[in-house]
């Protein structure tokens, strides 16, 4: 450094307040991504065999029909997939405080209700259609990651603010 020049502090760079956190919070963020992106690959495998029959992606058959999920089902998967917050991957992982608990609750929702429409749709079944794999997969996916996200939130994470150089620092005490 030149003399009479002094190294900005670190409140003075851009910087973000984020959660710091833990591995419960990353391991959740990363099974509630790969269970809603599962979803998603099922519906469009749904729709990719909806003239024929397909034991993975079907709900349900019988002799007089098959019932796959329906178009709606996709746009749950894909919004959970937008809206669930980035926990970054390499190390410091923090997530940003700015509307988490907002973008959580959100994907909790949706979450709630896939398991509602899945419920209410095989329900809605008569006793001649026989269950296939479709339907155990999507119900194990949709409390999967309901659990995930559940894990996710920030109850008890310390926070810090993160800068461009990718250094946290403790978050500033307010007085």
């Amino acid at each position: 450094m030149e003399a009479g020049t002094e190294a900005k502090p670190l409140a003075d760079a851009h910087t973000s307040e984020v959660y710091l956190a833990t591995t419960r919070v990353w391991l959740g963020s990363l099974v509630a991504q790969v269970c809603a992106a599962a979803l998603t690959i099922g519906v469009i495998g749904s729709i990719a065999t909806w003239d024929h029959s397909s034991a993975l992606f079907d709900f349900a058959d019988s002799p007089h029909g098959v019932s796959k999920p329906e178009l709606g089902f996709l746009f749950g998967p894909a919004l959970i997939l937008v809206l669930l917050p980035i926990v970054r991957r390499r190390k410091p992982r923090v997530a940003y405080v700015r509307r988490y608990r907002a973008r959580l609750g959100i994907a909790l929702a949706l979450w709630v209700a896939g398991l509602i429409a899945l419920v209410v749709h095989l329900a809605g079944l008569n006793d001649e259609y026989t269950l296939k794999a479709g339907a155990y997969v999507a119900s194990v996916l949709i409390v999967t990651g309901l659990i995930a996200t559940l894990a996710m939130w920030p109850n008890g994470l310390a926070t810090g603010v993160f800068d461009r150089r990718g250094e946290v620092a403790p978050a500033p005490e307010s007085a």
